[in-house]
């Protein structure tokens, strides 16, 4: 459980409407209960109380503070779209009245598995697909440029199918985040899903088609992150996975009434301050 009178909530300028709202109920939420919110200032932010804690989006301006953050080993809170339910970009069962927003302690996406009780995870009536085995492609899920900037990646699509060229024959499909095509188009009858981080890593696993990624992805839990290795995938028990996903995702509601505080680990690990990159993209 987290203290919210230790938590400092950053809103950003410039947001849509629909996520401005969003951020201004959950900032008023936290005020109230005796934390505290900086509205735009990321020179503010830099200069909170090293007990505080910073809770910050995917902005472009707080990334170089969380690059500090991370080599510092201080405590923060990241938060996107969450795992499962989500209202935009999913291909699994979509969310309601906004959907589910995933929040992390010192990492992008959830870097362990807890044990936790199934029933926020049985309540998302998500299905999970059998592992497929006898996969023949490879589906590489591209990242965006704006999710490269974000992650300091450079030609990482080139340099992970030069990977995979040295390692297997197997015909890969290219999937771009812009893509209209279901992603289970893609995964029907594929051998594997490689990506950086890319939630549809995470959506992948769950539907069953064994994952390759960076170790900051959630999926790296339930997949590999060494491309040699693309020939051998696992097939481990997700079940206390999805949990521990469901644990770390919220509702709206569940931002603004304070579940996230009891729900979100007190103690968690700090993902590396430097991009790993799938762990060696086979020499590259």
């Amino acid at each position: 459980m987290i203290d919210p009178k230790s938590v400092v909530f950053y809103k950003p300028n410039g947001l849509s409407r629909f996520k401005s709202d969003l951020f201004e109920r959950v900032a008023a939420s936290l005020v109230k209960s005796g934390g505290r919110a900086i509205l735009g200032d990321v020179k503010s932010l830099s200069k909170i109380a090293p007990e505080e804690i910073a809770v910050v989006g995917c902005m472009p301006e707080t990334r170089p503070l969380i690059d500090e953050w991370l080599v510092a080993k201080r405590q923060f809170i990241y938060w996107d779209r969450g795992y499962a339910r989500r209202v935009f970009a999913c291909w699994l069962p979509r969310g309601e009245n906004g959907g589910y927003y995933r929040w992390t302690r010192n990492a992008f996406q959830m870097r362990e598995i807890r044990d936790v009780p199934a029933k926020r995870w049985n309540d998302l009536t998500t299905p999970l697909s059998p592992w497929r085995k006898n996969g023949k492609h490879i589906v590489v899920a591209c990242p965006t440029e704006t999710y490269s900037r974000f992650h300091n990646l450079t030609n990482w699509t080139e340099k992970t199918l030069e990977a995979l060229a040295r390692v297997t024959d197997r015909p890969v499909i290219c999937r771009h985040k812009e893509s209209k095509r279901p992603l289970q188009n893609d995964l029907d009858g594929a051998h594997a899903l490689v990506s950086h981080g890319s939630i549809a890593a995470v959506e992948s696993a769950i539907l069953g088609t064994p994952v390759f990624v960076d170790e900051s992805s959630a999926a790296a839990l339930v997949g590999l992150t060494d491309l040699s290795r693309i020939e051998r995938p696992v097939y481990p028990d997700r079940e206390p996975w999805v949990r521990s996903l469901a644990h770390g995702q919220f509702n709206e509601a569940e931002l603004v009434d304070g579940t996230l505080w009891k729900l979100l680990p007190s103690v968690a690990s700090f993902l590396l301050a430097e991009p790993a990159w799938m762990s060696i993209l086979c020499g590259v």
